[in-house]
C-alpha cells in the first residue's frame, strides 16, 4: 500500500488508476464495502481521504465532522488497498480546473437535499470533477446511501464527458436498520435506536406501495409516522429512480432526510425496479 500526501508525487508517479473510491474519512464498514467492490472489479484501487469544506453548508457541521485519519489508514491497509491519496486543498486546486457553475444542472442540484443545503451539490460536482482530472480512473465506486449524489455525479460525467463508469453499492445497515454513516458517531446509543425509525418508515412506505397506496397517500402516512417521533422530518418523497424527478409509475425510490438533535440523517429505499 502506498500513501500519497503530495499530489505532485502522485502525478509524477504516472499511475494508471483503475478504480477510485472518494471518501471524507472516518471510515466505517460501508466505506470498506466500497473498497471491496472496487478491488473485485479492478486491477488496482485508490481511496482518497479529503474533507471538502465547501460542501458543508454549516461551518459547525464541518467543524464537528469526525476525523480519524490514523484509524482510517489502518482500516484501509487491512483491506489491501493499493493507494491512499490524502491531498491538501491548495494542491487540488493547483492541479485541476474547477467545474463551471454555468453548467450546474439546477433541476437536480437544487431539489431534495439540495433544497435545504444550498450550494452543496455544486461543491460536490466541483471536487469530484477535480479528482477525476487528477486521478483519471476507469471506475468510481459510490455508496447508495446518498442516492442523489450518485445521480448528480452521473450528470457530471455526462456534462464533462469523463470516460468513467460508476459502480454503486447497496446501503450497509446496522442490525437496527440504521444506515451506516460517519455522522452516526455523533449519536448516543439511545439516539441510534431512535434514528432507526428512519429505516422503519422506509419499510412502511415500501409496504404501503405494495398495497397499492398512491405516492401522495404514502407521504401522508409517513408524515403521521414522524409526528410521533423525536426525529424532525425535513422531507420524504417518492421519485423516479433514474432521474429523481416526479414519479410517473416507472422505477421508483423513496428518499428521506431528517434531524435528530443537530445530526442530519438521510436514507432511501427502492420500492419499484425492473433492474432488481
Amino acid at each position: 500500500m502506498k500513501i500519497f500526501s503530495s499530489l505532485d508525487e502522485f502525478i509524477d508517479s504516472k499511475l494508471h488508476i483503475d478504480a477510485f473510491v472518494p471518501t471524507m474519512g472516518n471510515l466505517h464498514n460501508g466505506h470498506l464495502q466500497l473498497v471491496e467492490v472496487a478491488k473485485k472489479n479492478s486491477k488496482n484501487t485508490c481511496v482518497s481521504i479529503y474533507v471538502n469544506e465547501s460542501q458543508f453548508t454549516d461551518k459547525k457541521d464541518f467543524d464537528s465532522y469526525p476525523k480519524t485519519l490514523d484509524a482510517d489508514i489502518k482500516k484501509l491497509k487491512d483491506t489491501g488497498v493499493d493507494y491512499i491519496l490524502i491531498p491538501e486543498k491548495r494542491d487540488i486546486e493547483n492541479n485541476s480546473e474547477g467545474f463551471d457553475p454555468v453548467l450546474e444542472p439546477k433541476i437536480l442540484t437544487n431539489d431534495l437535499c439540495g433544497k435545504y443545503r444550498k450550494g452543496h451539490f455544486l461543491a460536490v460536482m466541483d471536487i469530484v470533477h477535480r479528482f477525476f482530472q487528477i486521478i483519471k480512473p476507469n471506475i468510481v465506486v459510490l455508496g447508495e446511501k446518498d442516492y442523489q449524489q450518485i445521480v448528480v455525479i452521473k450528470e457530471l460525467i455526462k456534462i464533462c464527458n469523463h470516460k468513467i463508469r460508476i459502480l454503486s453499492c447497496p446501503i450497509i445497515r446496522a442490525d437496527s436498520g440504521l444506515a451506516l454513516s460517519s455522522r452516526n458517531n455523533l449519536l448516543s446509543e439511545a439516539q441510534k435506536k431512535i434514528a432507526s425509525e428512519i429505516y422503519k418508515s422506509l419499510v412502511l412506505a415500501s409496504s404501503l406501495y405494495e398495497q397499492d397506496s398512491s405516492p401522495r397517500e404514502i407521504e401522508d402516512e409517513i408524515n403521521i409516522f414522524f409526528s410521533r417521533s423525536l426525529i424532525e422530518l425535513e422531507y420524504f418523497t417518492i421519485r423516479d429512480l433514474k432521474t429523481l424527478q416526479q414519479p410517473n409509475d416507472n422505477d421508483l425510490i423513496a428518499l428521506i432526510a431528517g434531524y435528530l438533535g443537530t445530526v442530519r440523517l438521510i436514507d432511501n429505499i427502492i420500492i419499484k425496479s425492473h433492474l432488481r
